[in-house]
């Protein structure tokens, strides 16, 4: 719990992005949305950047928590909701860890 200013930031992070995934849903058609994006060459090459750091992101999960069966859940919801769902493991890293080291190393630190 001493880790409130990361705790703060990526709470603040997943905030945005909730807000963002709900103006997107609202405003507009989530097949048109993709479409549009994927039809332009600097849209697939933000989807493929997506994709790729979702992937580090997740690989980083994996390690921290040092079982397939506990990092599964969360790589579903990477797929699911992208960087909602890393500012949420974020915080909850942050909040549960003593140190900076503990929190990027989780089961590794020990």
């Amino acid at each position: 719990m001493k880790l409130t200013a990361a705790s703060v930031v990526a709470a603040a992070g997943a905030v945005v992005m909730l807000v963002a995934i709900v103006f997107g849903m609202v405003a507009g058609g989530f097949a048109d949305g993709l479409r549009t994006v994927l039809g332009d060459p600097w849209g697939r090459v933000t989807m493929l950047d997506l994709g790729v750091g979702l992937a580090f992101f997740g690989a980083w999960i994996m390690a921290r928590e040092g079982s397939v069966s506990r990092a599964a859940p969360w790589w579903i919801a990477l797929i699911l909701t992208g960087n909602l769902a890393a500012g949420i493991y974020l915080v909850i890293a942050a909040r549960n860890s003593e140190s900076t080291q503990d929190m990027l190393l989780g089961r590794l630190a020990s």
